[in-house]
């Protein structure tokens, strides 16, 4: 079972991709995954299937928070930790004794892991380390007295879990020093959709680009980003710092919630985007200028599978230093001469298919077989 405190579909940010796709890889490799979380309208309300995997939402008081509060002042792990043991988390809690592992993502309910521990193997799937990031997060004189919760849930969620799972070695390590040794941890980086290396369901660059108005002399830089702040940050360099910049005509092409849809000048931002492949298709350069951050970029893994010339920060290559030599690493103020380049697509490496979802799942499930090898299923169960 897997647990969630976000609705998992759309797949509109990095947090629920990597849920989807871990979940799917599993099932592939072949275990039976249930993927609990919180309902959203664009759901159906009873359990359903996708892709393999089973879908069961669920509806929280706690779950109505952050769209009334919204995120700029009140941490949503903080809001969703809010949620008190009723009737419903309480049934939802009951059924995981009917499973062999219980994963847990993010450290929202960590509360409640411990209840569970006494029923069967307990996983921590840490998308990143939740008290750095809300560090960097805006307003901290605002933020700040959360933190000191948000520390508390992610001590909970790391030290009473089995097998803690995290994006990047630096996630590990700082969860060590942040709580204290853990009883077992696995590096599962972010992937991308197999699909992207194929090419199968790209268009060509003309077709992508003529569905989007775009000339093809046209120099066209691809961001892919959620609704973060250091997404927001990184779409407010792009925009009036480095396209003003760039010495031909050129296109600023935005997916993802980074940025309100709309088209006006030079800058294309379209919103949430079911399908990334003509956006990929279309791109002359993918870029990354992120100064902040925990976990990893999962935009950098669908950059580097699609074969685009790709221009980042350092901080935007966390967790994928060992493809450090397909892209370009630039600060803020050498961006513009790394963007404006000759850039030329190649085809990505061979050894790239190891961070497709499908060969990271077969990844989590060996590591989860290790796990029900080494520690036997709680007397309780």
């Amino acid at each position: 079972m897997s647990i969630l405190p976000y609705p998992l579909l759309p797949l509109s940010h990095g947090g629920r991709k990597r849920t989807y796709g871990l979940a799917v890889g599993l099932a592939r490799a072949g275990a039976t995954v249930d993927v609990v979380c919180p309902w959203h309208p664009r759901l159906p309300r009873r359990p359903f299937e996708r892709d393999g995997i089973t879908i069961s939402p669920f509806v929280f008081a706690a779950n109505a928070l952050p769209m009334l509060l919204g995120d700029r002042i009140v941490p949503p792990q903080f809001q969703l930790s809010l949620q008190p043991l009723t009737r419903g988390p309480r049934r939802v809690l009951r059924r995981c004794g009917l499973y062999d592992v219980v994963e847990f993502h993010f450290c929202a309910y960590a509360q409640w892991m411990s209840r569970v521990a006494g029923e069967t193997r307990v996983v921590y799937s840490a998308h990143n380390v939740e008290l750095d990031y809300e560090r960097t997060q805006p307003l901290q004189f605002l933020r700040r007295p959360f933190q000191a919760r948000i520390a508390r849930l992610e001590r909970c969620a790391a030290r009473v879990s089995d097998l803690v799972v995290v994006c990047t070695d630096r996630d590990g390590e700082r969860l060590r020093e942040l709580y204290g040794e853990l009883k077992a941890l696995t590096i599962i980086p972010n992937g991308f959709d197999a699909a992207i290396l194929s090419n199968a369901q790209r268009p060509s660059r003309e077709a992508a680009r003529a569905a989007l108005g775009i000339p093809l002399e046209e120099l066209v830089i691809l961001f892919v980003g959620g609704r973060g702040p250091h997404n927001q940050r990184a779409v407010r360099f792009l925009e009036h710092e480095l396209l003003p910049r760039i010495s031909r005509p050129a296109r600023l092409l935005l997916a993802g919630e980074c940025a309100r849809p709309q088209r006006h000048g030079r800058v294309f931002a379209l919103g949430f985007v079911p399908e990334l492949a003509p956006l990929l298709a279309a791109a002359d350069v993918a870029v990354n200028p992120v100064e902040v951050g925990s976990g990893s970029n999962l935009k950098l893994a669908d950059y580097l599978a699609a074969g685009l010339p790709v221009v980042t920060t350092r901080v935007g290559l966390r967790g994928y230093e060992e493809f450090a030599e397909l892209v370009t690493v630039a600060e803020l103020k050498a961006f513009v001469e790394a963007v404006d380049a000759d850039h030329r697509p190649g085809s990505p490496p061979r050894r790239l298919a190891d961070l497709s979802w499908t060969a990271l799942g077969h990844r989590l499930f060996d590591a989860y077989a290790d796990l029900l090898a080494r520690a036997p299923r709680p007397r309780a169960a």
